[in-house]
């Protein structure tokens, strides 16, 4: 089994970086700390590594493996067990998703401590005045991601912030420092200690990260850093700091919200940018995201026939209402082929992500499954400022942004019940899919309660997946601190999560 201890991680990271990104720099061991970085091009090949990292952190498994855990889909008579250890909560500490998602972020921040050690060893001396402001922004760059990489670890390793604030963190991890010597080790220190640290990682991300915000910007902005700041304040309780942050974006004019259908399918069916604070760069045949779903269309352009492994539950096509320009974007009435004998059932299957033709070979048919990653859009700080009001109790100000963004969406306004609830699920009905329901479950202390199949005969085990329920408290809400990272440190020997 691969190890994955932060300090071995570290070790390999930089290496592993560097040459999968092809920067042409030489291998951990062979460079200097102090000439890492000789000059401003040196910079720029570190800074295409940790974007080209990014891109892989927000995707793939981080965003769906949460979503198969909850009760957004059935798994399909044919979806071969992929993703069953979510999908039917069986999470162990040796668990193949959430080992790699730990590596993955770990990985990411050695390269990022790396970074930011050799950039503070730069002076005017060797660097002209114009060199060192540009480094000063990417260096607000990596402070910015070592904070969101830990902020991840965070939304799947840890309690619920509030009312948990002195359960056990994760590992801050802010010095490169490759070592044998577990004396060196950190251990997971307060949930409260981790969060200090990513708003103190951020602080440097304001203070440094001052490129202007801008639509679908391909590159880390001063807007994206309000746009983390909210997402982190609203999730930790800081309400006010929520409601700054949240309604600077929506306020600004920059991100204007889409209400044409055409327009709001392009979004996501031709990446065209528009209500993204971030869009990440893509492009055929070299740069191609690895992108957000699973497998939840299963097209095959041979036979013309549809084979999902994931389809949604009726509960979620029944939340949308007529008219919602969201759900022709995100959901098509097709004929699916399963097994056994290739049954056929007809149903909805979700197809937000199915995929821009821009990516894909030119020669091929059937759906490419790539889109440009979008990890920050406008209308999640709506669903931010929204919630933010009313948990400080300002219902009124609660229902005027969310209506103002169901407005745009085509849908009625709502009035009167838990304007809390009303607010859970417009989160479903906009950002399904994006990674966020996970958090969102955790926030709210739902139950997970998987309800009827659009047709049972397409449904895995309906009998026993279509009732199935996990209460809120259940242990494996929190996920599993992988095994061979509490076997290699000694310092979080005895910091397994509980029940693991």
């Amino acid at each position: 089994m691969k190890r994955i201890a932060l300090i071995s991680t570290i070790a390999a990271a930089l290496t592993l970086g560097v040459t999968s990104c092809n920067l042409e720099l030489r291998p951990v061991g062979t460079i200097d700390p102090s000439n890492a970085l000789q000059s401003i091009e040196d910079a720029e090949h570190f800074r295409a590594g940790y974007y080209i990292s990014l891109r892989g952190r927000v995707s793939s498994n981080v965003t769906y493996t949460g979503d198969l855990a909850g009760d957004l889909f059935h798994a399909t008579t044919g979806f071969g067990q992929r993703g069953l250890t979510f999908y039917n909560w069986l999470m162990t500490t040796v668990d193949g998703d959430a080992e790699g998602i730990w590596s993955a972020m770990y990985s990411g921040v050695a390269n990022l401590n790396y970074f930011i050690t050799n950039a503070n060893s730069c002076s005017k001396e060797d660097w002209t005045e114009d060199e060192l402001a540009t480094l000063q922004i990417y260096k607000g760059e990596a402070f910015f991601l070592r904070g969101f990489y830990h902020w991840m670890l965070v939304e799947k390793f840890c309690q619920v912030y509030v009312g948990n604030e002195s359960t056990y963190g994760v590992p801050y991890m802010t010095v490169y420092n490759p070592t044998s010597d577990q004396t060196q080790y950190p251990d997971r220190g307060t949930l409260s200690e981790t969060v200090a640290l990513i708003n103190q990682d951020l602080d440097s991300a304001e203070a440094y990260l001052t490129t202007p915000g801008a639509v679908a910007s391909e590159i880390l902005t001063a807007d994206a850093v309000k746009a983390l700041r909210a997402r982190i304040a609203l999730n930790t309780g800081d309400y006010q700091s929520a409601i700054s942050y949240a309604s600077a974006l929506v306020n600004s004019g920059t991100y204007p919200l889409i209400s044409d259908a055409t327009e709001f399918n392009k979004i996501w069916g031709e990446d065209s940018g528009k209500e993204a604070i971030v869009q990440l760069q893509g492009s055929y045949p070299n740069n191609v995201p690895s992108g957000y779903g699973f497998n939840y269309v299963g097209y095959d352009p041979n036979n013309d026939i549809y084979s999902p492994d994931y389809v949604p539950e009726q509960w979620v096509i029944d939340l949308y209402e007529d008219g919602d320009i969201r759900f022709p974007a995100y959901f098509q009435f097709v004929t699916v082929t399963l097994p056994p004998g290739n049954a056929k059932s007809d149903l909805y299957i979700f197809t937000k992500f199915i995929g821009n033709p821009a990516l894909k070979d030119p020669n091929t048919n059937g759906y490419s499954g790539a889109n440009k990653l979008k990890p920050f859009r406008i209308s999640e700080q709506y669903l931010i400022l929204a919630e933010a009001y009313a948990r400080t109790g300002n219902n009124g100000e609660a229902y005027n942004v969310l209506n103002t963004l169901r407005s745009a969406r085509g849908a009625s306004a709502v009035s009167g019940g838990d304007i809390l609830e009303h607010i859970f699920d417009e989160r479903i009905r906009e950002l399904m899919g994006e990674g966020m329901y996970w958090n969102d479950i955790k926030r709210y202390h739902k139950d997970i309660q998987r309800g009827p199949a659009q047709v049972d005969a397409a449904v895995y085990m309906p009998s026993t997946y279509t009732v199935f329920h996990r209460g809120w408290g259940d242990h494996r809400y929190v996920w599993p601190i992988p095994q061979e990272e509490i076997d290699s440190n000694p310092n979080i020997a005895n910091q397994q999560n509980p029940q693991y």
